[in-house]
């Protein structure tokens, strides 16, 4: 069922192959959680449909946080190890849009306004954002 608070796209990962990872995309009627175990075993998937309030109150923090101004890309910062040394970082992705506004935006290891995720602290408003919209579901 859509209505005007629902987007018109929808898709977010965040993860890697060493921790935990979701995936959240919208089907044009239900959003749909995948969880995955390291190294993306024991996948779980659900079929959510969030209430308008729901909706309403992810859009509010999304333009809070202006998710629309985010760069394309955000990548992590200096490398301590040597080059040769595989990096396994956190890879997150969003494409959203909503209300004649989108964004297309990912990053590994950095997120918006700084250059580890872990000290981004609109990114964890987002993710808290996205728990909220999915019923307190973990996605970080």
């Amino acid at each position: 069922m859509t209505s005007l608070a629902t987007p018109a796209e929808f898709g977010v990962y965040l993860g890697s192959f060493a921790d935990t990872s979701y995936g959240l995309w919208w089907d044009g009627d239900h959003l749909f959680y995948e969880r995955f175990s390291n190294g993306y075993q024991e996948p779980t998937q659900l079929r959510l449909s969030p209430s308008d309030a729901q909706w309403h109150r992810f859009w509010r923090t999304v333009d809070r946080i202006d998710v629309w101004s985010w760069h394309a890309r955000y990548e992590a910062g200096t490398r301590f190890e040597p080059d040769a040394q595989t990096r396994d970082g956190t890879h997150w992705s969003v494409t959203l849009a909503h209300a004649g506004r989108s964004v297309e935006t990912s990053g590994d290891s950095a997120g918006p306004g700084a250059v580890d995720l872990d000290e981004s602290s609109a990114f964890a408003a987002f993710l808290d954002a996205v728990s909220r919209l999915i019923g307190g579901r973990p996605f970080r």
